[in-house]
């Protein structure tokens, strides 16, 4: 029962939804971030004063300076459109929310930890493949999920795209490659996971259902797949200064290959006798269906992409502090690049890539060995503003809240300040 209650905790923040039942404007992040902000004040005063790390507040000022100079782009270019000009409030509401499932997972278990964290988030992921798969073939489960999330569902059903409470299209995607990297991470880097056979095989077993289920609802997913597989390839097959492999090495290798033979023989059994899952696996591994039967590895999602989005400026004042649009599809592309650009020009652009490299390697001194992981993330965020503008602050978040590795801090970040 706890475990339940504590996945819906992490679902609520990783997978926000609107509820039929309570205004739109409300979500379950913002109910998340609420008992966070009330766990981080009963902890200053226990504390007598407030605890916050280096991290957030660096994080914090560099959001604070983006919201400023998108504030003043959308003045200079005198429209109405505060889509990041208002992202320092996006920043709170993630943090506090990171906060909320901080301290519940405290609760829970007393200690927070990377590799704790990781196993909840990559839970709530198999949760929600497991769901989309259900609602998208299961009527009493559409109509009952559908009867209390408020989250655009008739728009994923006009579309053909499977959805779970919350978990849909990009941002579902996008989700699903973070928690991919931090499995990796976990499967490369944790010494204790690795000698633990069946925490291990959880956490690969895990990885192939994101991978694959992930990329039925958003072929987003593949990006935190490939970086995944890579971080784990490139680390488990790494040589050692003799010039072998371990032992331990091989074996993680040969379970992992044995479950993705195993996966993969079923994936093959119910693609030859299912029509619906034969549709689910042409539409996430579209480009290899194509590489096989056409020779070209491409999608039609990519083609649009590429011929028709990639628009720019055509006067260096845009170029400069943009024209202050975003919202509403108004400048005729998705692509990060060019509505960052459009919005608030090269300085706003890159004032947000530098606050996301920070956020990202500032956790180098955190944890042990998580060098490769924060390169991942950064190379994830930028790979994925080629396809859509995103913010992935959200375990950024929630891992300046857990614990360092060595367990010395049990509140936000290792290298706090007390503010009495």
């Amino acid at each position: 029962m706890k475990g339940a209650v504590l996945l819906v905790v992490v679902s609520f923040y990783l997978f926000p939804i609107s509820f039929t039942f309570l205004p739109h404007s409300i979500n379950s992040k913002m109910l998340v971030a609420v008992f966070g902000i009330a766990a981080f004040a009963y902890d200053s005063i226990r504390n007598h004063g407030l605890m916050l790390s280096k991290h957030t507040i660096v994080s914090a000022l560099i959001a604070t300076i983006f919201s400023v100079w998108c504030l003043f782009c959308v003045f200079a270019a005198n429209t109405t459109d505060y889509t990041y000009a208002s992202y320092i409030v996006s920043y709170l509401t993630w943090m506090t929310g990171a906060y909320g499932v901080y301290a519940a997972l405290r609760l829970g278990h007393g200690e927070v930890s990377l590799s704790l964290l990781t196993h909840y988030l990559s839970m709530v992921c198999v949760v929600q493949c497991a769901l989309a798969v259900l609602i998208d073939n299961f009527t009493f489960m559409e109509n009952f999920v559908d009867s209390f999330m408020a989250q655009g569902q008739d728009f994923y059903k006009r579309g053909h795209r499977l959805y779970g409470i919350g978990a849909a299209l990009d941002p579902a995607g996008i989700r699903f490659s973070t928690v991919l990297v931090l499995l990796a991470h976990q499967v490369a880097a944790n010494e204790k996971l690795r000698a633990n056979r069946p925490a291990l095989i959880t956490h690969l077993v895990s990885f192939s259902i994101i991978m694959i289920f992930g990329a039925v609802i958003s072929r987003t997913t593949l990006v935190g797949a490939s970086l995944g597989l890579a971080y784990m390839f490139f680390s488990l097959v790494k040589l050692r200064k003799g010039g072998f492999m371990t032992v331990k090495m091989i074996q993680i290798f040969y379970r992992f290959m044995i479950i993705v033979g195993v996966i993969a023989l079923v994936t093959i059994v119910i693609y030859n006798k299912s029509a619906a899952f034969r549709d689910y696996f042409r539409f996430g591994f579209e480009a290899f269906f194509n590489w096989v039967e056409t020779g070209q590895f491409r999608t039609h999602s990519t083609d649009v992409l590429t011929k028709t989005m990639w628009i720019w400026p055509e006067d260096f004042r845009t170029w400069l502090i943009g024209r202050g649009t975003f919202a509403d599809y108004i400048n005729g592309t998705d692509i990060g690049y060019c509505n960052f650009v459009f919005y608030c020009g090269v300085i706003g652009l890159l004032i947000f890539s530098g606050y996301f490299i920070y956020c990202h390697l500032s956790l180098n001194r955190k944890f042990r060995n998580f060098q490769i992981c924060s390169l991942m993330l950064v190379a994830l965020t930028f790979i994925i503003w080629a396809k859509v503008a995103t913010d992935i602050f959200y375990i950024d978040a929630l891992l300046f809240c857990i614990a360092s590795d060595e367990m010395e801090e049990v509140l936000i970040g290792d290298s706090k300040i007390m503010i009495p």
